[in-house]
């Protein structure tokens, strides 16, 4: 099945089939970039200091630019597909490499929120094919709603471990740190108390986005057994 996730169905089938192509190489790209994020945050690695990360995420990034490129040569209104994809189109933009070219020192801790950006949009991209792979409207809307939870989980467990663990005693491993991102999600509260600025701003955005997506979870299960009886 084709996966037309931005731009209409004018497009012709080997259009189509270029473009899911490229939605599956920036996801796999982009899979390969947190593989290398995550690793290195476990180990204690300063993956920002390594010329070969700098090469890489650059190279990712500029894929995701060629991926924007083509979508915005085949949709039929480009003002209006700019406009439609902006946030998109800022966040695979190469930041690192433009502070590093320009000589500016940002804090650790802003440089290492910058190596995400590009995760958002391959999250979006990953949400948008599972959805448009699914037959039922209501479960491509649980998938991307699915996958975006997981996805923020994953990342602000990180940045919480990577912010806290040499300074919070009571974060010494990333499992507590992703139990920390889960019990705030929830907004059941936690009994590990975040010590830095990032720990307490992603506290609130867990709690922020926890009060948001439960109930869209919370409807999706409420229809989803009135349909069952309704057919049983």
């Amino acid at each position: 099945m084709a996966v037309n996730l931005c731009i209409g169905s004018s497009i012709d089938r080997a259009t189509r089939r270029l473009l899911t192509m490229l939605h599956w190489l920036v996801l796999i790209s982009s899979g390969a970039l947190v593989g290398w994020i995550t690793r290195d945050t476990l180990e204690g690695t300063v993956f920002l200091q390594s010329r070969h990360y700098m090469t890489f995420q650059l190279w990712v990034c500029l894929f995701f630019q060629i991926d924007i490129i083509v979508e915005w040569i085949v949709a039929p209104k480009k003002r209006a597909y700019i406009w439609r994809h902006i946030f998109f189109i800022l966040v695979s933009i190469p930041y690192l490499n433009i502070i590093e070219m320009a000589g500016i020192h940002p804090s650790p801790t802003a440089l290492y929120f910058l190596c995400f950006l590009p995760m958002i949009r391959a999250a979006f991209v990953l949400a948008m094919i599972t959805g448009a792979l699914t037959q039922s409207r209501a479960m491509s809307t649980f998938y991307v709603y699915l996958i975006w939870v997981i996805v923020s989980l994953f990342f602000a467990s990180l940045m919480f471990f990577e912010g806290e663990h040499y300074i919070n005693p009571q974060v010494d491993t990333f499992w507590t740190a992703l139990w920390w991102a889960c019990m705030s999600m929830s907004t059941a509260g936690c009994n590990i108390t975040p010590v830095t600025t990032t720990g307490t701003v992603l506290e609130v955005f867990l709690s922020a986005e926890g009060m948001m997506l439960i109930p869209v979870f919370t409807v999706y299960i409420t229809k989803a057994v009135l349909g069952s009886a309704k057919t049983s």
